[in-house]
């Protein structure tokens, strides 16, 4: 592998990565409980500034949406319908657990990926050129052997 290819296949990795886990970070998971299909708030959703409500933090904000699925499943009295939000929330906070667990396992993979990565190797001319330095050497260093041995 060249040193282009090296580099180009780390830049790919690190590229990659980033693209999946703002991916992950910033989409809404969506869940679909019976036939209905909620969009819940991303993993995000606290970094972004969205405040919570005024009773608490609620996936469902859009009334219309508990309503179409109160209609759905008859759920006349308002106990149930406020059970069923709760069920709804419980659902999203696992689903953004998911994508937490996915982007953990993300990171993982991709920086094994980029170390394990193995390093190109050096010109086959460059070794020539320090094989050749190096028999130099030892020439050398064996005439001056051979000179100290005389003198002695």
């Amino acid at each position: 592998m060249t040193k282009k290819a090296f580099v180009t296949v780390r830049v790919l990795i690190v590229a990659f990565t980033l693209f999946v886990l703002g991916w992950l970070f910033l989409s809404r998971p969506s869940i679909n409980p019976g036939l209905s299909d909620f969009k819940c708030q991303p993993v995000a959703w606290n970094y972004l500034g969205t405040p919570y409500g005024m009773y608490g933090f609620f996936d469902i904000e859009d009334g219309d949406m508990m309503d179409e699925f109160a209609a759905k499943y008859t759920i006349d009295n308002e106990k149930d319908r406020a059970e069923a939000r709760l069920n709804i929330t419980a659902a999203c906070n696992l689903a953004r657990e998911d994508r937490r667990l996915y982007m953990i396992l993300l990171t993982v993979v991709a920086a094994t990926a980029f170390i394990t990565l193995p390093k190109p190797k050096q010109k086959q001319t460059a070794s020539k050129a320090e094989e050749t330095t190096s028999k130099e050497i030892e020439t050398t260093s064996k005439g001056l052997a051979d000179e100290e041995n005389k003198e002695n």
